[in-house]
C-alpha cells in the first residue's frame, strides 16, 4: 500500500478491505461471496496493478480485461510470481501473457 501511496495514489487492498477472517474465512459469507466484493472492487477501480499471482488475481485481471480497465503488474515485488503464474495460468487463459511478453 505505501508503494501505491508513494506514487502519488490511494491504494485499494482486497486484504485490507475484506479481511479473511471476516469475509473468505467467515462460514457465513466464504470465498465465493468474498470474491464477488473482490470483483465489484474492480469495477469500482479506476486502474488495476497486479503486484502478485493467484488464482483471485488471475480472475481480477480477467474482469479487468473485459471491462478494457488498465492494468499494470508490478511483480518484480513479488519473487516468487513466476512460478505462480506457471501452476495457475493456463486455468485463467493465460492472461498476463500479452503484457509480460509484448
Amino acid at each position: 500500500m505505501d508503494y501505491v501511496t508513494e506514487r502519488g495514489l490511494a491504494p485499494f487492498h482486497p486484504f485490507q478491505a475484506f479481511p479473511y477472517q471476516r469475509f473468505e474465512g467467515n462460514p457465513n459469507i466464504g470465498r465465493e461471496k468474498a470474491m464477488e466484493f473482490c470483483f465489484r472492487a474492480v469495477d469500482m477501480s479506476d486502474r488495476i496493478w497486479i503486484f502478485g499471482v493467484s488464482h483471485g488475481t488471475l480472475q481480477e485481471v480477467n474482469i479487468a480485461l473485459a471491462k478494457k480497465k488498465p492494468i499494470e503488474l508490478h511483480l518484480h515485488l513479488d519473487s516468487e510470481w513466476r512460478r505462480f503464474y506457471e501452476e495457475l495460468g493456463k486455468k485463467y487463459g493465460n492472461p498476463l501473457d500479452y503484457m509480460i511478453y509484448s
